[in-house]
């Protein structure tokens, strides 16, 4: 009698037991607070626009100008958007103010025919513009829970939100986010050589020779 006592005592604690495990992933299952970096701060790709305002003072570009102009047009010589430079109507240094403009472009190896000339805008500048794709997220600074808290065992709001910015910020194309690189096309002659060689039965891996490994070795002290 007490046998079966003690073993309805301990399957009943193991069912309770259960019961709450049960309860307790149902709970978190319901409510699945984000845990990874990029679950929390998701790269988003937006369109906008990149735009320089150049002053019309003397008609020329100033060397300060110049350097800000080249920088834009660094980020825009690999996009095929049109570049549009937006000058004052009825202005005689506006005019040659864009034709230097349309100088530096095309010296940096921009196609002449992306280049698009308008009027209208302030009468006492030149805006040269584009547009891109960004890579955005959501902004940090989310101290709603203190730092220290750890009796959830979850990361704080702001835990990865750095790393998602600086990752945003250094990818040279957004669109990366988006889709994969196309595969570039393999190299032809190395192809061949290593047919030749395998054919051959010639070993085909890579060689390794001691002056290698001493460097490897001096490397790592």
């Amino acid at each position: 009698m007490k046998g079966i006592i003690r073993f309805g005592c301990a399957a009943l604690a193991v069912s309770l037991l259960a019961g709450c495990t049960s309860d307790f992933y149902d709970s978190r299952m319901r409510g699945y607070t984000p845990q990874m970096p990029e679950e929390r701060y998701p790269i988003d790709v937006v369109k906008g626009a990149v735009k320089v305002r150049l002053p019309i003072v003397s008609g020329k570009l100033s060397a300060q100008e110049r350097d800000t102009l080249m920088r834009l047009g660094q980020g825009a010589s690999s996009l095929a958007s049109p570049i549009y430079i937006i000058r004052p109507s009825r202005s005689v240094k506006g005019e040659v103010m864009a034709a230097e403009v349309t100088r530096v472009l095309t010296g940096m190896g921009i196609n002449p025919d992306r280049i698009r000339h308008r009027t209208g805008g302030a009468r006492g500048e030149i805006v040269v513009t584009y547009r891109r794709k960004f890579a955005v997220t959501k902004e940090c600074g989310d101290w709603s829970k203190p730092i220290n808290e750890t009796a959830s065992n979850e990361p704080y709001p702001n835990f990865g939100c750095t790393q998602q910015h600086n990752l945003a910020a250094m990818v040279d194309n957004p669109e990366d986010f988006e889709r994969p690189r196309v595969m570039s096309a393999p190299d032809a002659d190395t192809r061949n050589e290593v047919i030749r060689r395998y054919r051959k039965r010639i070993d085909t891996s890579s060689s390794w020779t001691n002056s290698l490994l001493a460097n490897i070795t001096s490397l790592a002290r």
